[in-house]
């Protein structure tokens, strides 16, 4: 799964009536940023309002025709299906869009996510994760031959040929499955030892939470040291990195860990197969959530990681609220989340400008401790 700065992408969606035009602009957005993740370009959008897809193609028969028109005319590589899409649905849309272009590929949401986190991939574990997801999602299409010829050969009570082919293809499947989770059970089980051995010598953890492309990355290498690849796309952080904070006031270093950005609507599939990742956050003493303050959609993109570090069991954990890239903003819009904040621990402060990164250093040092005061649960902090 290479990229290529040459594919041009088409976006086919369904919006709902229930969707507002603004929910409908920032989901088509997204799509389009994932595309731009991957290093390719979107060139058309096709879209239908209607409640439920097609129970055949996903998309009406008329937008099927308009896609494979826009093929032809703008010679369209990749067309993305903005949802979770049945195998079957697109190996037949596929099979009518071929006419128009026999290289055509069509992938759903995750289909276009594994493809980014094949690109983003470089350690042994984030690319162990990211082959069994693929191999999850696939599995179906995989052995999807041995389904058509069952259809075309078995008959109710026969064993055909096709039906043996299925069950064969199911059980190499299920065999390669098996042994990539075996692997990564035992990076899973050296993961685990490492935090057990952390928490017994009394270390401190931190971990850096938040939606993808919130600044995460940044702010991981200004509190560290490190210098970790930052780039301004979703999904550039895969693995997960783990490095030093020296807290000043109390003379004492905490381990601090920065993972996976989150995403709406990232299927569960994808955030289970990064679970032995995610394990930094389950166990950490601290969660630093940080948040984009100068994204007009900030308030969806916050309950969405709040939502997926739930289903991760992830709760009633002490939780910082980093509110990046405050330099950019308004005495209103600063106003706007300090009233959203008010019952929480926050923090305004700007990576790129190093303000308010002292005070944060602070406020971690007291949140570990269990030392931090009514005033400072009860309002946001502004240097």
């Amino acid at each position: 799964m290479t990229p290529s700065d040459h594919k041009k992408f088409l976006i086919a969606s369904i919006l709902p009536h229930t969707l507002s035009d603004s929910d409908a602009f920032q989901d088509i957005k997204e799509v389009k940023e994932l595309i731009d993740s991957y290093a390719g370009q979107t060139i058309e959008y096709v879209l239908q309002k209607r409640e439920i897809h097609d129970k055949g193609l996903y998309l009406g028969n008329g937008k099927i025709q308009e896609i494979a028109d826009c093929i032809k005319t703008k010679d369209i590589n990749v067309v993305v299906l903005n949802a979770i899409v049945k195998p079957g649905h697109i190996f037949d849309m596929r099979k009518i869009l071929q006419s128009s272009k026999p290289t055509i590929e069509v992938w759903d949401r995750v289909d276009l996510i594994l493809h980014i986190f094949s690109r983003h991939a470089h350690t042994t574990e984030a690319k162990l994760q990211i082959e069994l997801a693929a191999m999850r999602h696939m599995g179906p299409r995989i052995y999807g031959m041995g389904y058509i010829l069952s259809r075309q050969g078995g008959s109710i009570g026969t064993r055909g040929i096709g039906e043996t082919n299925t069950e064969l293809m199911k059980r190499h499947w299920r065999d390669q499955i098996g042994k990539v989770e075996k692997r990564l059970l035992k990076l899973s089980d050296d993961r685990q030892r490492q935090l057990i051995h952390r928490e017994r010598m009394g270390i401190k953890t931190v971990s850096i939470v938040g939606y993808t492309n919130a600044g995460k990355t940044s702010l991981f290498n200004l509190l560290t040291g490190k210098k970790q690849l930052v780039e301004n796309a979703l999904f550039a952080t895969l693995d997960s990195h783990v490095g030093k904070l020296f807290l000043a006031d109390v003379a004492e270093e905490v381990v601090v860990s920065d993972t996976i950005g989150f995403i709406r609507n990232l299927p569960a599939s994808l955030i289970n197969a990064f679970r032995s990742t995610l394990m930094e956050s389950l166990q950490a003493n601290l969660l630093l959530h940080v948040i984009d303050a100068a994204d007009e959609d900030w308030e969806r993109k916050v309950s969405t990681v709040k939502k997926i570090l739930k289903d991760l069991g992830v709760v009633n954990k002490p939780t910082l609220y980093v509110l990046n890239k405050s330099d950019k903003l308004t005495s209103a819009e600063k106003k706007s989340l300090q009233n959203y904040f008010i019952d929480d621990t926050a923090l305004f402060i700007s990576v790129k400008n190093q303000y308010g990164i002292t005070k944060l250093s602070e406020e971690i040092s007291a949140l570990l401790r269990g030392k931090f005061s009514i005033q400072i649960n009860k309002q946001i902090h502004v240097e």
